[in-house]
C-alpha cells in the first residue's frame, strides 16, 4: 500500500477573511514511502513532518486558546469594542461549538481532531517501517521520537473528547489507531478511557527509554517523565505523577531550575534552562496571525494609561499607523482577541513576575496579557512550551497536599522563584497557583474536569456569554466527535457521539 507523507514547512498568511480555504491549506509537496523509508535518516524527515503537526495552528492554536477561554479567568473580546473576534475561538467560549464542519467556525473539533490524527498516522508509519530497516545509528532515537508524538496526540485528544478518567475509567475516549491508515483503520470503535491511557502511558515510557536527544524541540527523557506525570495525575494515581514529576525536574525542587523573573517577563518566546520540550517556531515555520501570541498580545505597555491600568479608547485607531509608536510599547495587533478578567488579574501582587496585564481599553471588555511575547516585532515568531519544570512543581505539590506530604515547601519554592508571598500548602492553594502559573497554556478545562468543579462565571462582571455556570462533570466539557467520524467510521453509531451532540 502506497503511503504519502507530507513534508510541512508551513508559512501562514494573515487570516483575515477567515475562510474555509485557508482554513485547509494545500500541502506543499510528497514524498512516497519507497523514498522515506530508504534510510533512517531520511525517514527523519517523516517524523518532523509529524511533529509539526503538535505545533499546526488548527491543534496547537485552537486547542491550548480553547481550554483557556473555556474556563473562568479568560475571555473573548465581544467585537463592540474596537477590536473584531474574527470568529477564532468565540464559540468555545460561548460552549456553542458543533460537531459538523460548516460553518467551519462552529466545528473546531473537526480540525483538532483531523490533525492530530494526521501526526497520528505520521508516527505510525515510522513505527512500522522503520523496525524492519538495520540497525544504524540514530533508529533507536527515531522510533523513540515517533512513540512520543503518538503519544502526546493521543493525551492532546483525550483530554479533549472524553469525559475526566475519575468518573469512569470504562468510559468511552478517543479511536487508538496505532498501525498506518488502510480501510480497517478508518473504521475502528471509540476505545475506553482505561485503554486509551494504558497505551498513552505504553508510548511515552518507551520514549522515555529510548530517545535520547538533548534538544528540546524533540521528545527527551525528561519531557517524556513530565507527560507521563501529566496522565498520572488525570487519572489520579498520585503516587505515580508524583514519582514522574520528580524525575522529569532532577528531584530539586529548590527553585534553582526555573526561569528567571526577567525571563518570565520578557514574555514567552525563547527557550530557557526551565522549558523541557518546546514547539520550535520562527519566521519561516511561525503560524503568524494564526499563532497563540497573535491572539494574546496587543502590546507589553500602553503609554496613556491612567492609574487603574485603563489605556485610552480613542488610541486603537492608532493601532497599524505609523503613528502607533507614539501611544504603545512594541506594539504587535495580531488577533489580540482573548482577555482576562480583572478578578484574576488582581489575584497577582504586583511583586510577582506573572502579573503581565499591562492595560485594557474597556472594564467591560477584560485585560490583555503580554505573557506570551515575538522575537523581533514579528507576529508568531516566538516558540512556544510544551513543557515546562514549573509543572512539575505544581503536580508533586498537589500529589503531596492530596496525600499527606510536604506541599507547601514545593509551593513555596515556585512562589518565591517568581515573586510571590509563600502561602501554605493547602490543596485549594496548589489548584489555584496552577492557574496562576500556567495560565493561557491550555490547561484550564481539563483542570476543570479532572478536579470536577463547576464552571462559575458570575463573579466576573466582563463575561458575556450566555453560559456562565456549568456543573461538575458536565458533558459539554467535552468537544463533540466531528461530524465525519461519525458518519464514515462504520464501527460507530449515533450512541457514540458525545452525550451533549447525541441527536
Amino acid at each position: 500500500m502506497k503511503k504519502i507523507f507530507y513534508i510541512a514547512t508551513i508559512a501562514l498568511f494573515g487570516l483575515a477573511s477567515c475562510s474555509k480555504e485557508v482554513l485547509n491549506p494545500v500541502p506543499s509537496n510528497a514524498v512516497s514511502d519507497t523514498q522515506i523509508f530508504s534510510s533512517v535518516a531520511s525517514a527523519e524527515t517523516a517524523l518532523n513532518g509529524g511533529i509539526m503537526y503538535i505545533g499546526y495552528y488548527l491543534t496547537n492554536t485552537l486547542g491550548t486558546i480553547m481550554s483557556e477561554v473555556m474556563g473562568e479567568d479568560a475571555l473573548m473580546t465581544s467585537g463592540n469594542y474596537g477590536i473584531d473576534t474574527y470568529n477564532w475561538n468565540l464559540y468555545s467560549y460561548t460552549y456553542s461549538q458543533v460537531a459538523e464542519d460548516e460553518p467551519w467556525w462552529f466545528g473546531y473539533s473537526n480540525y483538532i481532531w483531523e490533525y492530530d490524527y494526521k501526526g497520528i498516522d505520521a508516527a505510525n508509519n515510522i513505527i512500522a517501517y522503520v523496525t524492519d530497516l538495520p540497525d544504524e545509528a540514530g533508529k533507536e532515537n527515531l522510533l523513540g521520537q515517533a512513540y512520543g508524538l503518538r503519544a502526546f496526540m493521543f493525551l492532546r485528544l483525550a483530554r479533549l473528547f472524553a469525559p475526566t478518567y475519575s468518573i469512569n475509567s470504562e468510559a468511552p475516549c478517543i479511536i487508538l489507531r496505532t498501525e498506518p491508515a488502510d480501510g480497517a483503520s478508518e473504521h475502528m470503535p471509540r476505545a475506553t478511557l482505561k485503554a486509551t491511557y494504558e497505551q498513552i502511558l505504553k508510548d511515552f515510557e518507551y520514549a522515555r527509554q529510548h530517545c535520547n536527544a538533548n534538544n528540546g524541540a524533540y521528545f527527551t527523557p525528561k519531557a517524556c517523565a513530565l507527560f507521563m506525570a501529566r496522565a498520572y495525575l488525570d487519572m489520579g494515581d498520585w503516587a505515580n505523577a508524583k514519582k514522574f514529576a520528580e524525575e522529569a525536574a532532577s528531584n530539586n525542587f529548590s527553585g534553582s531550575n526555573l526561569m528567571s523573573q526577567a525571563e518570565y517577563q520578557a514574555g514567552f518566546m525563547d527557550p530557557n534552562v526551565e522549558w523541557l520540550m518546546y514547539y520550535n517556531f520562527n519566521q519561516t515555520t511561525s503560524n503568524y496571525y494564526a499563532s497563540i501570541p497573535s491572539f494574546y498580545y496587543l502590546a507589553k505597555a500602553a503609554y496613556n494609561v491612567d492609574e487603574t491600568g485603563k489605556a485610552d479608547p480613542a488610541d486603537i485607531e492608532y493601532l497599524d499607523t505609523a503613528l502607533e509608536g507614539d501611544y504603545f510599547e512594541e506594539p504587535l495587533y495580531g488577533y489580540s482577541t482573548v482577555r482576562w478578567t480583572k478578578r484574576f488579574r488582581d489575584s497577582f501582587e504586583d511583586s510577582d513576575c506573572r502579573k503581565l496585564f499591562p492595560f485594557y481599553f474597556y472594564a467591560d471588555d477584560g485585560w490583555f496579557t503580554s505573557k506570551f511575547s515575538h522575537r523581533e516585532l514579528s507576529i508568531g515568531d516566538a516558540d512556544f512550551p510544551l513543557a515546562r519544570i514549573a509543572e512539575a512543581y505544581l503536580i508533586k505539590a498537589e500529589c503531596e497536599a492530596r496525600t499527606g506530604g510536604n506541599a507547601k515547601a514545593v509551593l513555596n519554592a515556585l512562589q518565591a522563584a517568581r515573586g510571590a508571598t509563600p502561602t501554605d500548602g493547602s490543596l485549594e492553594n496548589v489548584l489555584y497557583e496552577r492557574r496562576k502559573e500556567l495560565y493561557g497554556e491550555g490547561f484550564r478545562l481539563q483542570d476543570i474536569k479532572r478536579t470536577h468543579q463547576a464552571l462559575d462565571r458570575t463573579k466576573d462582571p466582563e463575561h458575556w456569554a450566555s453560559v456562565k455556570t456549568l456543573p461538575a462533570d458536565s458533558p459539554r466539557y467535552m468537544l463533540p466527535i466531528p461530524q465525519n467520524e461519525m458518519l464514515y467510521n462504520k464501527a460507530l453509531s449515533a450512541a457514540d457521539q458525545n452525550e451533549f451532540w447525541r441527536k
